[in-house]
């Protein structure tokens, strides 16, 4: 909370509403917890706005499974579609099967399980014939085969499926046999084309501004760095060397793309793409960490605890970033184009889940309060000042859109980020008490 705020916002102040969304489904009542109210005691995570978002699919080849919708408007929380591109999309689904697979019932809560597996099945079924993934679901339970954010390639939600579907793929082993040969067939296929189309592209790079763009990587390094989190498992599962040193060159891409220090702008921060940096997805250093121990390679894991001690501190003073750009002139890197806003959920849970890889690492309680003021964001340690996330009603809003301007629409990206976070901050106790006593 920030402490300037009145006395007056830290009032608990109740807030009942009841409403049905266009699938039908009945919004339970729930009570606000405002920014200020969160205990020791206070379940951090709560799926009920999730569970609302979630809708029924049979696709073309009746094959039946579970979708999440994409938006969720405010006031009444109605489930919207994204214009001329889908009703729900293979990327907000991986989240959730990621958020869903790490839970701690889905060992043992039958409904878990199965609401798991039907979104497992949202993904195979949209898996195109080149291996790749289509993105989005039209209305009708269509798939978009054309549009640009849904064309299946080496992309976004390529990378997203195969990391939800690598790490929950151990797990399906005793569950279910016929979807795990199917998610493995899936995952053959995604491997395949990685090693045809990217493991061989020439490391060679390019200069913007100044600055070094290493070309190898299938995007941006915030590309590459999903593409890391989703090849460490396989990797590990099935010592595929081939993929293994694929890995290390992805991680030899990010690396490079790191400038300034501790006292130099901007402070061991990792470049999204060319001379840009973004918040949105920036897991280099979640990824870099996780590959350091791996590859049993130090530079990797000291590169991104500098990101760690001189970046993520200066985001704090800020009041966050939403973007800027660089340029170096006899390296000196002056910024360009700042933009303080929007502030999103997908911006704060990388650098969360960082810092806490920091204080596994280290053992160091001040990573611990790092990844708590960070993540007290969700709780009203904003430039609003008031809760993004409610743990009454499991929403979390779609962003800060400028100063305290807040954007109270819930839909599925911000609302996954929010709860993949909390997941995560609830596993460690100090970190918890860390976000409490920023809030």
């Amino acid at each position: 909370m920030n402490k300037t705020n009145s006395l007056l916002t830290y009032c608990l102040v109740f807030f009942i509403s009841v409403s049905c969304n266009k699938t039908g489904k009945e919004i339970t009542p729930v009570i606000n917890v405002p920014a200020g109210e969160i205990t020791n005691t206070t379940e951090l995570v709560n799926t009920s706005h999730l569970e609302s978002l979630i809708v029924p699919v049979t696709f073309s080849n009746n094959n039946t499974a579970e979708a999440v919708y994409i938006y969720s408007n405010a006031p009444a929380y109605n489930l919207i579609g994204a214009d001329g591109e889908g009703f729900t999309c293979v990327d907000d689904v991986s989240r959730a099967v990621l958020f869903y697979s790490r839970s701690n019932k889905f060992i043992s809560d039958q409904p878990t399980q199965v609401r798991t597996l039907n979104l497992v099945r949202f993904m195979l079924n949209m898996q195109a014939d080149n291996g790749y993934f289509y993105n989005f679901l039209l209305p009708g339970n269509v798939i978009n085969k054309t549009g640009s954010t849904s064309v299946p390639g080496p992309n976004w939600w390529s990378w997203r499926a195969l990391y939800a579907l690598i790490e929950i793929s151990p797990k399906l082993k005793n569950m279910n046999a016929q979807l795990s040969n199917e998610v493995d067939v899936s995952i053959g296929k995604l491997i395949a084309n990685i090693k045809r189309d990217l493991v061989n592209a020439p490391k060679t790079t390019s200069s913007q501004n100044g600055i070094i763009i290493p070309e190898w990587l299938p995007g941006g390094t915030d590309t590459g760095a999903l593409l890391i989190l989703g090849l460490i498992p396989y990797s590990q599962a099935t010592g595929d060397v081939i993929i293994k040193e694929y890995i290390r060159k992805l991680a030899d891409g990010i690396v490079i793309t790191q400038h300034g220090d501790a006292t130099h702008f901007p402070y061991s921060s990792f470049l999204s793409s060319g001379n840009l940096w973004h918040g949105w997805g920036s897991d280099q250093a979640h990824a870099l960490f996780q590959a350091g121990k791996y590859l049993n390679e130090p530079e990797y894991i000291n590169k991104a605890m500098a990101e760690v001690d001189n970046f993520y501190p200066w985001l704090l003073s800020k009041g966050f970033k939403y973007s800027f750009e660089i340029v170096n002139v006899n390296n000196v890197f002056t910024p360009q184009n700042v933009k303080d806003y929007e502030q999103i959920a997908y911006a704060i849970r990388p650098i969360v889940f960082a810092s806490i890889d920091a204080y596994e690492i280290t053992k160091n309680e001040k990573y611990a309060d790092l990844a708590g003021k960070l993540s007290a964001w969700f709780v009203g340690n904003n430039s609003a000042g008031k809760a993004m996330y409610s743990v009454s009603t499991g929403r979390c809003f779609d962003g800060i859109d400028i100063g305290n301007s807040i954007n109270t629409n819930s839909g599925a990206e911000s609302t996954i980020e929010a709860l993949l976070t909390m997941q995560r901050v609830n596993e460690f106790p100090t970190v918890k008490a860390s976000l409490i006593l920023n809030q």
